[in-house]
């Protein structure tokens, strides 16, 4: 309690100019890496850097892809994609975007230099990168890849001549990009941003700065007090409170289905389909969604978020029937039910705790007895990377993003993924296809197919899409999330 009073204190210390448009921000963290674009291309981290840096392709709001700091490009071999760079770029600094900012991003990402960077775990496919000229590039991967330009979204790119004079982790203290915004101070808690006059994507108001609170009542206490215009990853239950206070709350559903994987490389009942058939008919999706989720969100069949390509529309819902449950699980030889314990992060994601509850309680009535072992969203994190959970099940998104592709998170939970949870090798030669065909038709239609054979292998109880909400005060005028990166070149303010 203490710690929430001097956190509110700070903010209402919080003094801008008052002929400036400033939007004042709160997230749950800033990012652990600071100024290094690298480190991941996940939240907390992407909602603060998207303001600094770009990349060369990037997705609109209806999750097609657009040129960024690229403005076409094309494939010249199976291996080669090249980029034609936008020209009249200029980083913050006034260096000119060209195309040695590329082959620097690249150099990076191949280099041992990079293993700790989530960045380079989304492109592990990158093999090389050289100049054609200033303003073109040709990029090498290791395999083909025919939806490569999606990849690239999760590039960001920086100034390569100060990256190299300061290395990693002093650029991280004075970053520079090519955003709307640029750096003027980072401290533990705080980012100061000015608005960048070089920009190619010109910012409408004169800066942003961005404050952690990590908890969320603080947040919303924050934006109810309108010591700050937007809190991020406010929950469903804030709403009223919000809305009474002149404020709104924006929901954002994400290219990602959350759900409950269960580890199915271990002896045990999840080895059998139709005891995780029968699971996930014995959850209420809809009553969740109403009841707990504001009904801001869809209910979840298949691995793929309605954004992300490869959605397949014609995959039936799992109908919530305890009786039809409880019958497939005495026909897999469990007629008195099972135990099982759930890992599960709490506060990772809206309302996280009252699902497993809900979802608790709805096992109980197919005579399914589920143990929640919470823990911090750090050690959860740890325990992931090696599947090191003491459970028999845990919570994970099943993200499509950054590339908005199914098959990004369709690998993670397969055979391919180096510590599995899940492996079916029947689906492998589909998945292979799917990944290296070059035909737009032919690609989608494996991926769908894909996400038929994932629906009745029940590897998961898919709940809904994962939605995020934003707290926004009367002074905000235009705020737009895409996918998962805050539009910051369209925020606005009123003085």
């Amino acid at each position: 309690m203490r710690n929430y009073f001097f956190a509110i204190a700070a903010l209402a210390a919080v003094v801008t100019p008052a002929h400036a448009q400033i939007a004042r921000i709160v997230v749950d963290a800033l990012p652990p890496s600071q100024g290094n674009p690298f480190r991941t291309s996940l939240a907390p981290t992407i909602y603060v850097t998207a303001a600094v840096f770009d990349s060369l392709t990037r997705f609109d709001a209806d999750a097609v892809l657009q040129p960024a700091l690229a403005i076409k490009w094309e494939n010249i071999d199976p291996l080669t994609w090249r980029f034609h760079l936008r020209p009249g770029v200029t980083f913050s600094n006034g260096a000119p975007f060209t195309s040695d900012a590329v082959l620097n991003a690249v150099a990076y990402l191949v280099s041992g230099e990079s293993a700790r960077e989530g960045m380079k775990r989304e492109l592990t496919i990158l093999k090389s990168a050289r100049a054609v000229d200033d303003l073109t590039v040709d990029i090498v991967t290791t395999e083909p890849v025919p939806l490569f330009p999606r990849y690239v979204t999760s590039m960001p790119l920086v100034e390569p001549t100060l990256w190299r004079k300061l290395g990693r982790d002093e650029f991280a203290l004075q970053p520079v990009g090519t955003g709307p915004f640029k750096v003027d101070k980072i401290t533990p808690n705080r980012w100061t941003l000015s608005k960048s006059a070089t920009s190619w994507r010109q910012a409408k108001i004169d800066g942003v700065d961005i404050r952690a609170l990590p908890d969320t009542a603080s947040r919303v206490q924050a934006l109810e007090a309108r010591q700050v215009d937007i809190a991020m990853l406010v929950g469903p239950d804030n709403i009223g409170s919000i809305e009474a206070a002149g404020a709104r709350v924006n929901t954002y559903v994400l290219p990602s289905v959350y759900g409950m994987s269960f580890i199915t490389t271990r002896e045990g009942p999840f080895k059998d389909v139709r005891v995780r058939r029968a699971l996930n008919m014995g959850v209420n999706r809809a009553r969740i969604v109403e009841g707990l989720l504001a009904g801001r969100t869809v209910t979840a069949n298949q691995p793929a978020a309605r954004s992300s390509y490869g959605y397949n529309p014609q995959v039936p819902e799992y109908a919530y029937d305890p009786t039809a449950a409880k019958k497939l699980l005495a026909e897999a030889g469990y007629p008195n039910g099972l135990s099982f314990v759930l890992d599960a992060p709490t506060g990772a994601s809206a309302a996280d705790t009252s699902v497993f509850q809900q979802v608790q309680a709805d096992f109980k009535d197919i005579g399914v007895k589920m143990d929640i072992e919470t823990m911090t969203n750090t050690m959860y994190l740890n325990k992931l990377a090696n599947v090191e959970f003491t459970g028999d099940a845990f919570t994970v998104p099943w993200a499509s993003w950054p590339t908005l592709d199914v098959w990004r998170t369709m690998q993670i939970h397969s055979c391919l993924r180096p510590v599995q949870w899940f492996c079916e090798p029947s689906m492998m030669p589909k998945m292979m296809a799917a990944l290296s065909e070059w035909s737009e038709p032919k690609a989608l239609k494996l991926r769908q197919e894909l996400g038929q054979i994932y629906h009745d292998q029940a590897p998961a109880v898919f709940l809904y899409e994962l939605p995020v909400f934003i707290g926004l005060g009367p002074k905000v005028k235009t705020f737009d999330m895409f996918s998962n990166l805050i539009a910051y070149d369209r925020l606005e303010v009123t003085k």
